[in-house]
């Protein structure tokens, strides 16, 4: 049975629709803006009649950097270990199956090289993959997204779980060819959103911001503090 939702045609419920979700990020420090693409992750997939089966934190061990961008300042074991205080909290609180998987860091030591979206995706074996994603990569005339390396294959071999964001509008022409490669390819919007941004928290982490819980979890704050990461 198909049902129309927000603007995609959607199979109702069946035995190929769990779907395993893969949420790459440099969580440097995760924040209540990751905590939020989480939630709304779930609640969009149980609204389209889906399953998540698993629900994957994917550090990042190498980030490939982009113009203006730097090495995280958290080493990846910090990274890893703030990620699993989030996947603890939403585990607890709202019965997630929320993993951090260190894939990245494998896949550094037997290529030792940068990984990319595509081959971390590879590397993960299971059928129905949705990598979820934010709305700045698919926005304005000439997307980010055609610039990833491998891009088109993996479109092809992985669903999408893009997140629309304040101040990016997204690309519809684009998202219609990605579709038509690829029908799983979903635009969550009409969420929650919290505005906040790791580089903003780097730079203004202080005794002031240690109780600010809108932005971070406190055992994240605590953690931070703890080890005197910024």
């Amino acid at each position: 049975m198909i049902k129309k939702h927000d603007n995609q045609f959607i199979l109702k419920m069946n035995h190929h629709n769990s779907f395993y979700l893969i949420f790459g990020l440099t969580a440097d420090p995760p924040h209540k803006g990751h905590e939020q693409v989480i939630i709304n992750s779930h609640e969009f997939m149980h609204k389209a009649g889906f399953e998540v089966s698993q629900f994957d934190l994917v550090p990042t061990f190498e980030p490939n950097l982009i113009a203006g961008k730097r090495q995280p300042v958290a080493d990846f074991e910090q990274r890893m270990a703030m990620c699993q205080i989030i996947a603890d909290d939403l585990n607890q609180n709202k019965k997630y199956n929320v993993r951090v998987n260190e894939i990245e860091r494998f896949l550094a030591f037997a290529t030792h090289q940068k990984s990319y979206s595509y081959q971390t995706l590879k590397a993960i074996d299971h059928p129905n993959k949705l990598f979820v994603l934010s709305a700045d990569h698919f926005a304005g005339r000439w997307p980010k997204f055609r610039k990833w390396h491998k891009w088109q294959a993996l479109i092809k071999e992985n669903g999408l779980l893009i997140h629309q964001r304040p101040g990016h509008r997204i690309n519809n022409s684009f998202i219609q060819q990605l579709q038509s490669t690829n029908t799983h390819v979903y635009i969550v919007k009409d969420f929650p959103e919290v505005a906040v941004s790791s580089t903003f928290i780097r730079k203004n982490f202080s005794q002031s911001m240690r109780g600010n819980q809108q932005i971070l979890s406190q055992n994240v704050i605590d953690f931070i503090a703890q080890h005197e990461i910024y």
